[in-house]
């Protein structure tokens, strides 16, 4: 079957590439490592499932594993559509994260009407806990994958259900120390039991590209060493599972964009918040985005993206009381109800996304880091917080995306925090990014106002980690290296070992850990809110029609699952009282994982807990403001 046919359009140069030469390196179901290493919006997602199902072969299925739910969730409807047209029979196709509820788990492909079959549910057997990814072609975050790895209970089965299939995982950059520990053993095994493996990212660093080829051939082909070689971007490389050998394609685009990078100050950044209202720089941010709408433009989407919930909370309330009611303001975060999320990101991509149908004239999108991966949209503008730099190119991959034109301008504007004094506050997110990181991005942008892609992004990745090298006295980049040294560390205890180096079975199935203690994150401490409201009729699920809440779980969850709230352990939540305790009938449940019940006093009204104004709103989601601070 043609490339058109499975995905309806004709392939670029990249896909193109990977159709012409791919056949020469790769055996289909041999051991092999393939990594695409491509811009931003240019279809990597597509040239990785051809690739997989090529170097597969008939027998093997497909695993593609992403960075976050949000990114899984909007992949599986493209994976959906691309099976049930690549499949030579029908197949199982699982959707497999900490969210993902009965409804969401599966869908049963058929070919008997290729453009107009309604997705069905996937047989009963795949639809319980951790099985999703024993289908024949899954979705799933990387912690799916990461788990089998870990010293707990059922690895062993999920590792076979795993090896099955091509695994090929997304957005390859976007993992700490402690993840890239994990994913490099889970390289090695795969390696071992000759499973081929596909990875892509448009802002990988060659080093690390190599670290993980060379990962790979541990496990395939011990004793190899991994030849030198130069990773190219844009292109692809392969090596081979048996001999090491690696096959570089460097790959011209066709397409040049032209990143006009502009900095500017974001004032108020130092000062406190203030309850109930909104902090001095997230009300600049909306100054900021609301001037680009000042001059009048009939058609202009902005990108507006926050390092924080709260900021991107605030900085949509702000704009929509500054702009004219003409600019729609939307908000995405990953704060919110699982089905209320699952709504707001299908609203987004169909405003937003290649079809252009339902896009609106003159409007705002305000976001987190959800928007950085695998998430299809594009803007005319982008406003971005200043992160590290591959995050900041990867955002800047929201504008213009889909331009057909061979050159495309895409203005980005990166908002610098600034202290007291007027200098730049690098260490403003330090909760989040590492203050070298950021302070290295901001130097490097400083110098320049133009960054072209591809040409200037590898250069400018091993640039930024020259400035963060070994040897340097700087204290923040001390500590930023001690800080990567002991994520790295951190793995070592919850791994199981290397497949050459396993010499006894009960290194597989040593529980003497907890299943905590084994986390797929580094300091994973999230916790899963469920808001309530009191009505006259008792305690219900909705805030405007009561669904009690059950005294006992039923077996059937979806009903309380998919109005989740995930979210990080906070202060807050430590003094909601007795009312945050779930039913005694839930006691001894473990399905749910840890869970604190947040009971509004009546619909429209918030909690208020030592200070802390806390509720849910379905536009504002999960929303958490801290007490005065004292004078």
């Amino acid at each position: 079957m043609r490339f058109v046919d499975w995905f309806r359009f004709e392939p670029n140069t990249l896909q193109k590439s990977l159709l012409d030469l791919l056949r020469g390196c790769a055996v289909p179901g041999g051991a092999g490592l393939l990594v695409l290493m491509w811009p931003t919006g240019s279809g990597k997602t597509e040239g990785g499932l051809w690739s997989a199902q090529w170097m597969g072969g008939p027998r093997m299925g497909v695993h593609l594993a992403l960075p976050s739910v949000a990114t899984t969730d909007s992949a599986y409807r493209r994976v959906w559509r691309w099976a049930r047209r690549a499949l030579a029979a029908s197949s199982p196709v699982t959707l497999a994260h900490s969210q993902a509820g009965r409804g969401g788990q599966g869908a049963m492909l058929s070919h008997d009407d290729d453009e107009g079959l309604a997705l069905a549910a996937a047989p009963e057997f795949l639809q319980g806990r951790g099985r999703p990814v024993l289908a024949g072609v899954t979705v799933s975050t990387i912690d799916q994958v990461l788990l089998a790895v870990l010293r707990i209970r059922h690895n062993v089965l999920r590792i076979g259900g795993l090896t099955r299939k091509v695994l090929v995982v997304d957005e390859c950059h976007a993992y700490d120390p402690y993840m890239q520990s994990l994913l490099r053993t889970v390289l090695a095994w795969w390696g071992a039991l000759g499973v081929p493996v596909v990875l892509m990212s448009a802002t990988l660093p060659r080093s690390v590209a190599r670290s993980l080829a060379a990962a790979y051939l541990s496990g395939s082909a011990p004793g190899v060493p991994l030849p030198e070689f130069c990773p190219a971007y844009p292109g692809w490389f392969h090596v081979d599972g048996a001999t090491g050998r690696p096959t570089v394609r460097p790959v011209d685009t066709g397409r040049t964009r032209i990143l006009k990078v502009r900095l500017v100050g974001l004032p108020g950044s130092h000062l406190a918040t203030r309850r109930d209202a909104v902090p001095a720089c997230d009300r600049a941010r909306a100054r900021v985005v609301a001037q680009l709408f000042a001059h009048g433009r009939q058609q202009l989407c902005v990108l507006t993206v926050c390092n924080t919930v709260a900021s991107a909370q605030n900085t949509a309330l702000v704009l929509r009381a500054l702009l004219p009611a003409d600019v729609e303001v939307l908000l995405v975060h990953a704060h919110y109800r699982e089905r209320d999320r699952a709504g707001v990101t299908a609203n987004v991509e169909q405003a937003f996304g290649k079809d252009r149908t339902h896009r609106p004239r003159r409007a705002v999108l305000v976001t987190t880091q959800v928007c950085e991966q695998a998430l299809d949209l594009d803007l005319n503008h982008v406003v971005t917080d200043l992160a590290p730099l591959p995050t900041i190119i990867q955002r800047a991959g929201r504008g213009r995306r889909h331009t057909e034109r061979s050159r495309v301008r895409v203005p980005v504007t990166v908002l610098v925090p600034l202290t007291a004094e007027g200098l730049p506050d690098d260490g403003r997110w330090e909760a989040i990014y590492s203050t070298a990181v950021v302070r290295a991005t901001r130097e490097l942008l400083e110098g320049r106002r133009v960054i072209t892609e591809p040409d200037d992004v590898q250069p400018l990745l091993e640039a930024l980690e020259d400035r963060l090298g070994d040897g340097s006295s700087d204290e923040d980049v001390l500590s930023h290296l001690e800080g990567e040294q002991a994520m790295a560390d951190a793995a070592r205890p919850v791994v199981i070992p290397h497949p050459r180096e396993l010499v006894d079975l009960f290194d597989l199935t040593d529980l003497s850990g907890t299943d905590e203690e084994a986390a797929t994150r580094y300091r994973l401490d999230s916790i899963q809110i469920l808001p309530l409201w009191r009505r006259l009729e008792g305690l219900s699920l909705e805030p405007d029609s009561f669904l009690p809440l059950p005294a006992r779980l039923p077996h059937d969850l979806e009903p309380v699952r998919e109005r989740l709230v995930s979210t990080r352990h906070a202060t807050w939540q430590k003094h909601l009282g007795a009312d945050a305790q779930p039913p005694a009938g839930w006691a001894g449940d473990k399905r749910l994982g840890p869970l604190v019940l947040l009971v509004h006093p009546a619909p429209g009204k918030p909690v208020h807990a030592a200070g802390w104004t806390v509720f849910y709103d379905r536009y504002l989601g999960l929303v958490a403001r801290p007490p005065t601070p004292k004078e």
